[in-house]
């Protein structure tokens, strides 16, 4: 059954489920208040990172516990990505309604690396098209998409850990939990593939 759905198919089968859980989450979200957008704002990136885990780890299983699924998920990373990329377009909508409504409040830091993130989405996902990606070199092509699926997922790794010492919430430490099992197994993933092999990793 899951193997009959892929490509454009999984696209978007995943759009549609990412737009009714965001949907689902609106009538909770008062966005007459600060407090009330920010809840929107966090539940619209937590329902995209669910699809850059796995595509983020994609390549990590077939290695570590090669299967059928597995390999229908490496075969699919392309779709799940561009999935992720609809999801955050729902989480940069909310994003620009809160600063436009109540200013901008990241720390600049924070934000500078929140826009490094969002270039290299852009990028990724514009040259997952052929109209851009022949433009580019194969090899160029892989260092664009290795670094930004590893930025990607470093920065809500690294704001997890933030959020966790600075409010001691043990929810924030699970976070940070789960995304730090998840670069472990791409690092594991990396150490058992032929050396020749792991700068494709």
């Amino acid at each position: 059954m899951t193997a009959s759905i892929k490509a454009w198919q999984l696209f978007w089968l995943l759009a549609a489920v990412i737009s009714i859980a965001i949907c689902l989450g609106l009538p909770f979200a008062d966005f007459h208040a600060f407090r009330g957008t920010e809840f929107i704002v966090l539940y619209s990136v937590f329902c995209a990172l669910p699809l850059l885990l796995v595509a983020f780890t994609a390549s990590s299983l077939v290695v570590l516990w090669p299967s059928r699924t597995a390999r229908w998920v490496l075969v699919n990373r392309r779709y799940i990505g561009l999935a992720f990329a609809f999801a955050m377009v729902w989480h940069f909508v909310f994003v620009g309604y809160f600063m436009a409504s109540f200013g901008n409040r990241v720390r600049w830091f924070d934000l500078t690396l929140d826009i490094v993130g969002a270039c290299f989405l852009l990028a990724m996902t514009l040259t997952s098209f052929r109209t851009f990606s022949r433009h580019l070199s194969s090899s160029t092509w892989c260092r664009l998409h290795k670094t930004g699926i590893y930025t990607l997922w470093l920065l809500p790794t690294y704001f997890f850990l933030d959020d966790y010492l600075e409010t001691l919430q043990p929810y924030w430490l699970a976070l940070f939990a789960v995304f730090l099992a998840a670069g472990t197994l791409r690092f594991l993933a990396w150490k058992r593939r032929p050396v020749v092999l792991r700068s494709a990793a």
